[in-house]
């Protein structure tokens, strides 16, 4: 450590403006690498950014010290720099409430999850498990820890001990901001502005709030229990809601600038489904996935035949597959235009499908839809040569008509996207790119209408729901900055490498077998829309906990430490940070 003294040390702070101020610091913080859980509290709440996430590098230099990949030291080094933290698009630090159910906190993890996190029943059920990805755990080791399932039950557990309430907002800020839809971007950003102290309304054109979670997400792995549950929840007291009011007709961007709304979030999704221009798509029995799923969804009749065949290869394909087998099909596959390797669906929602019984054909391309009376009664197929990119990022096959296959078929759903409104946002004014989407800046979601910004779906197209709520966060910190004439210089969240003295060896960790994720049988599952994940014991899922390798801890900056104290009267782990005489510059 440099400049390490037992008195005092005045320094100066540059302020925004180039105001510069002297400063004593009296004291500075010292971490307990051991103790430390790497919650991201101490990080996400430095008033000079003097916190920093260090990660661990895991030894996997000798075969008998686990039953992973032995490394080279190279890629031990590449390894090294992946953290679960950083895979979360919505910012949360999964070792922190990982370790606290490790030590049976399960109040402390409620705490570490709902602070980030407004819905985290809703992802601890639908979220596309990004951290479970990096987990190094599993990469190295045996399986990586369950983290979504941990959230899930965190949540429940929470609701049942009466800590998961109704969110309360103070409106301290004297400014309106409006959000134009209320799914879960649209409510993200609402809940971030209004915790901040604004005025926030949310506009939304349907009778309720949930946007897809609301339409299209089949209850077998969302039940509307616990998305309304939460959502509620969320709205909570503080944030207003209009019903049946969709943004840019009544009322118009216009009307909502000049009166008296300093901003404006649009959060209104891509809510029209999409069909692939090939002849027979608009015979009877073909379907969009987006108009096939709100239909089941809303208990609007729809004949679903004994032949089910989905196109498409990503997540939604799947879900419409495994409902269509619950609607009566007695067979169901999906087309895709991938090989099976490169399917964009996640592989333990192509390994739940195919339990299920869905087929997936792959490396094919639908050409041609054949009727009897109007009615679908084939699919006709080609083999795909080769994929290309268009400049909207579309993908494009070069098929090898001369290689095919047809299928009977009494139902076609075309899982192959959604669309955003384009002719809306025309008439609202707003500047759009490819397939209709608004222009954006990219770092902020602001659009070519000032005070306007947009986030979610309808800048994505589709994405998933962790995405879409971590875009809705990124646009309400634009408009805080935008309102308060701040600058907001994005983090980076890259982690650092730790000293090698901190190395994981993986002999000594704590022998334990990877818990395995209770399902209900598949026969149950195909005869009702019942929940298909059974909640592990909690018991179990504390044990399990213990598995995770505590790779990541936080280290300070002294040169940018100011000395105030916060990160150790906020640690939520106990007395990992202490105070103690002051450092100037250098590490922890």
């Amino acid at each position: 450590m440099d400049g390490s003294t037992g008195v005092p040390v005045d320094f100066s702070l540059c302020w925004p403006g180039g105001l510069e101020k002297r400063l004593t610091k009296v004291s500075s913080p010292r971490i307990d690498s051991d103790r430390c859980i790497n919650c991201g509290v101490c990080i996400e709440n430095c008033p000079t950014g003097a916190m920093a996430e260090l990660q661990r590098q895991i030894c996997r230099l000798c075969p008998d010290c686990a039953e992973g990949p032995v490394m080279f030291p190279r890629d031990m080094v590449d390894i090294t720099a992946r953290s679960c933290a950083l895979a979360c698009p919505l910012g949360h630090y999964p070792e922190g409430y990982v370790n606290m159910l490790a030590r049976g906190d399960w109040a402390g993890a409620w705490e570490l999850v709902s602070s980030i996190n407004p819905l985290p029943g809703v992802l601890g059920r639908i979220c596309g498990r990004p951290c479970e990805e990096e987990c190094k755990r599993g990469a190295l080791i045996d399986a990586p820890l369950p983290i979504r399932a941990m959230k899930k039950e965190i949540a429940e557990w929470a609701y049942e001990n009466g800590l998961a309430g109704d969110r309360v907002y103070r409106r301290n800020i004297d400014m309106r901001v409006a959000v134009a839809g209320a799914g879960p971007a649209g409510l993200t950003a609402a809940v971030d502005l209004a915790s901040m102290g604004y005025r926030v309304t949310i506009f939304e054109a349907g009778p309720a709030p949930g946007g897809m979670l609301r339409i299209a997400v089949p209850a077998f792995r969302l039940p509307d229990e616990i998305w309304q549950r939460e959502f509620s929840q969320a709205l909570g007291v503080g944030i207003d809601v209009v019903y049946g009011a969709t943004v840019g007709v009544s009322p118009t961007l216009q009307e909502l600038l000049e009166g008296g709304y300093r901003a404006v979030v649009l959060a209104t999704g891509a809510r029209y489904g999409k069909k692939l221009p090939i002849p027979g798509s608009d015979y009877a029995g073909v379907y969009s996935a987006l108009d096939f799923m709100s239909a089941i969804k809303s208990g609007r009749p729809v004949e679903v035949g004994e032949r089910a065949v989905v196109i498409g290869g990503g997540s939604v394909a799947t879900d419409v597959a495994r409902t269509a087998l619950r609607k009566g099909s007695s067979q169901a596959c999906m087309i895709c235009i991938e090989e099976e390797c490169d399917l964009p669906a996640l592989s333990w929602e192509v390994e739940e499908a195919r339990r299920e019984g869905v087929t997936i054909i792959d490396g094919y391309a639908p050409v041609r839809i054949h009727s009897a009376w109007m009615r679908v009664e084939t699919l006709e197929l080609a083999r795909v040569a080769s994929i290309c990119s268009d400049a909207a990022g579309g993908l494009t096959p070069e098929l090898d008509l001369g290689c095919g296959m047809t299928l009977a078929a009494d139902t076609v759903v075309f899982a192959v996207g959604q669309a955003v409104d384009a002719a809306l946002l025309g008439r609202m004014g707003l500047k759009t790119g490819p397939g209709g989407i608004p222009a954006v800046d990219t770092s902020s979601g602001a659009t070519s209408i000032e005070g306007v910004f947009a986030a979610g779906d309808l800048v994505t197209g589709q994405g998933s729901v962790v995405e879409a709520m971590a875009s809705g966060r990124k646009a309400s910190r634009a408009v805080d900055a935008y309102l308060s004439g701040a600058f907001v210089e994005e983090r980076d969240r890259r982690p650092g490498e730790a000293p090698i003295r901190e190395k994981v060896f993986p002999v000594r960790l704590e022998k334990a077998f990877p818990l395995h994720l209770p399902h209900i049988s598949t026969e149950e599952a195909l005869t009702s829309f019942r929940e298909v994940e059974i909640p592990p014991q909690r018991e179990e899922l504390e044990q399990d906990a213990r598995r995770c390798m505590r790779c990541g801890y936080v280290e300070v900056d002294h040169g940018l430490c100011i000395g105030c104290g916060l990160c150790s009267r906020i640690c939520p782990a106990g007395d990992v940070l202490t105070m103690g005489s002051p450092i100037v510059g250098g590490g922890s």
